[in-house]
């Protein structure tokens, strides 16, 4: 039986984006099922043998009836191709941080459609805590901690897909059942391949025996509390700690003078280091409902984690990773520490529990069919028609405008009756154009066009 089209649009590697390393992953796995294609911005970007990596622009052109569309999306200014080729067409989208707000002003949103996503958080949190933004034009970390913007993606998307029940639990709190109704969870995957030997990657890295090795990886963001485990290893210094990713430069110097920092590493020595480690901690604190793929690399090889008792990291099982607590979180760390290192053995033992589950619940296989059955009924329905948004119709007054739009956040269209030319082109001309002339503060006017005698203005309103 022939294999369905199917083309996934999202960063590829060589790109310093940990879903582009999944993307390529999944798409092996993927081949099974269906004729797979990649859309990449980068021209250097690399997929799996036998998959054409072609540009989103041309990728309409690709031969086939009934191709299925896949995005996988990330919190990041790497994936603003994607969001606009969501927007172009309906697919099944993979949310690997349910919170978009720094995708959304990475890539040059107006803030007229960020706070109008904003009115999707939790009730009564945008009157509040957008206000910064919408008033000053000044976005707190908070924002990014209250407010998802996933309103459209969700909207859409033919399906969601997230890698925890955590993620979907947040997505419904703030955006009601229905809207979530076509969201699944479908776990992180273990990349295809066995991970390197142990023994070999501590010899490679010139790890002396009998040295307890602590690992951190990936980009240190500021959740990843590298802190934390800056002050939990200032009591152990026999430990030896290997960041292998890069470092912000406000934390380089500090981290720096405990630890080893690699910098970005190619896929295979990310691997090997994670596979020499005694211990691999990924910490988070605040979470937004991420999953880790430093974690399921760990796992896949073995490697004893330690990981924060929050979020997404909660849905591991106990006795596959040592899970800490927020409270306290660098003196558990060290306490947590310095038991392993006294008692390796145990390291070894928690670390062989963690293999065990990872190999029964995120093999690629097992992972790439439930893809192909979240897709597959997806695909059974019809894609959701958009709703327009709501038409009103008033006279070219200021004021009049002013007052039909009170109240209203979101799109909206509006249809202004018969204006005369002469006092539209005198607008149109005027230092602030049409929106200065005639629309309130904070109104974002994507598209303004002639019908007939009216004119017909396309608006965002705030939240």
């Amino acid at each position: 039986m022939d294999r369905p089209p199917l083309l996934m649009v999202s960063p590829l590697p060589p790109a310093r984006n940990g879903i582009a390393d999944y993307a390529a992953a999944l798409l092996t796995g993927l081949a099974t099922h269906y004729d797979c294609a990649a859309a990449c911005e980068d021209w250097l970007a690399e997929a799996p043998p036998g998959i054409p990596v072609v540009d989103p622009a041309l990728a309409h052109r690709l031969p086939g009836e009934g191709r299925r569309l896949l995005y996988q999306l990330g919190n990041n200014p790497g994936h603003g191709g994607v969001l606009r080729a969501l927007r172009d067409r309906p697919g099944v989208t993979v949310l690997h941080d349910p919170g978009l707000l720094h995708l959304y002003e990475s890539t040059g949103e107006d803030r007229a459609s960020i706070l109008a996503g904003m009115r999707h958080a939790v009730p009564g949190l945008a009157a509040t805590y957008a206000r910064h933004l919408r008033e000053d034009g000044v976005s707190t970390r908070a924002n990014h901690l209250l407010f998802d913007l996933a309103g459209e993606v969700l909207a859409r998307s033919r399906a969601v897909i997230l890698h925890s029940r955590f993620a979907l639990n947040r997505l419904r709190l703030a955006h009601g059942a229905a809207a979530t109704a076509h969201a699944a969870v479908i776990p992180h995957l273990l990349p295809p391949g066995r991970p390197p030997d142990r023994a070999a990657a501590r010899a490679r890295l010139g790890i002396a025996p009998g040295t307890f090795l602590v690992v951190t990886a990936g980009f240190a963001s500021q959740a990843k509390r590298l802190d934390w485990v800056l002050a939990a290893l200032e009591g152990l210094p026999a430990l030896r700690w290997i960041h292998a990713g890069g470092v912000p430069p406000a934390l380089a110097r500090r981290i720096g003078a405990r630890a080893t920092i690699t910098g970005h590493l190619a896929e295979a020595e990310f691997d090997a280091h994670i596979a020499a480690a005694d211990a691999l901690v990924n910490l988070r604190f605040p979470s937004a409902g991420e999953s880790s793929g430093s974690v399921a690399r760990g796992l896949r090889a073995g490697v004893c984690c330690l990981v924060s008792a929050t979020g997404a990291f909660t849905e591991l099982p106990r006795e596959a990773v040592i899970h800490l607590p927020l409270a306290g979180g660098a003196g558990a760390l060290a306490e947590a520490l310095a038991g392993l290192a006294a008692a390796p053995e145990r390291a070894a033992a928690i670390g062989a529990a963690g293999r065990r589950h990872a190999e029964a619940e995120m093999a690629l296989p097992a992972i790439a069919a439930r893809y192909r059955e979240v897709i597959e009924t997806a695909w059974a329905v019809p894609p959701p028609a958009p709703r327009p948004p709501p038409l009103l119709r008033v006279a070219a007054d200021r004021a009049l405008i002013a007052a039909a739009l009170a109240g209203r956040s979101g799109p909206c269209r509006l249809r202004l009756d018969g204006p005369d030319p002469g006092w539209l082109a005198e607008c149109s001309l005027a230092p602030g154009g049409l929106a200065e002339a005639l629309l309130p503060p904070g109104v974002a006017l994507r598209a303004a066009r002639l019908e007939g005698p009216d004119l017909l203005l396309d608006l965002v309103l705030p939240a």
